[in-house]
């Protein structure tokens, strides 16, 4: 005879087994992979150097081993290109970065901070937003994405919200705003990059 307490167990060991299989579901249980953007290194450096670009790229380049491949403190048309096919051969859909922001030299909390991608890339990248917490610190996320972080490529950056001197920051850094980033191969440099705003 079996018992009671016996069978109860195979049950819910059963019916867990069962639940177990319909929430993994059949087959492979590794997500499918997210396509990279379909950039062009050729048309999207060509874009930025007719639209006289080059020269703000030289400030967020990182050096040697980020944009500028020669380290005179330039990013020439060629060196884009070659920063930006190190990214397409690299195949990376999403990566993370964080943006630290401060105001009047303090760590700007609850500001929102929204990397838009810029027109030369394309529109092969998408844009991705975060609000800063208690240090300043966000990470910017595709809204609705599958999965946290943002493409490899080209940014404008726009920042909105409160300064530390409980003003609304001007359009200069949100609406006008020529403040930009760089995303992928090396960029930027440890994950991080720190906006100061005055």
């Amino acid at each position: 005879m079996v018992s009671a307490r016996w069978l109860l167990a195979l049950s819910c060991s059963v019916g867990g087994a069962i639940l177990f299989a319909a929430a993994v579901g059949c087959g492979s249980s590794r997500p499918a992979r997210i396509p990279a953007p379909a950039i062009d290194p050729a048309a999207i450096a060509d874009a930025v150097a007719s639209s006289g670009g080059l020269e703000k790229l030289a400030a967020i380049a990182g050096g040697r081993g980020g944009m500028d491949g020669n380290g005179d403190g330039q990013v020439s048309r060629d060196e884009l290109a070659a920063w930006l096919e190190e990214i397409r051969e690299s195949k990376v859909a999403i990566t993370s970065v964080a943006v630290q922001v401060t105001h009047l030299g303090r760590p700007l909390e609850g500001v929102e901070v929204k990397l838009v991608p810029d027109a030369s890339m394309g529109g092969t990248i998408k844009e991705a937003v975060a609000t800063t917490d208690a240090s300043g610190v966000g990470s910017p996320t595709i809204p609705g994405g599958e999965f946290p972080g943002v493409n490899c490529g080209l940014y404008r950056v726009e920042i909105s919200g409160t300064g530390n001197d409980r003003k609304p920051l001007p359009a200069k850094y949100n609406a006008a705003s020529t403040l930009s980033l760089a995303v992928g191969g090396m960029l930027p440099q440890n994950g991080m990059t720190t906006i100061s705003l005055k």
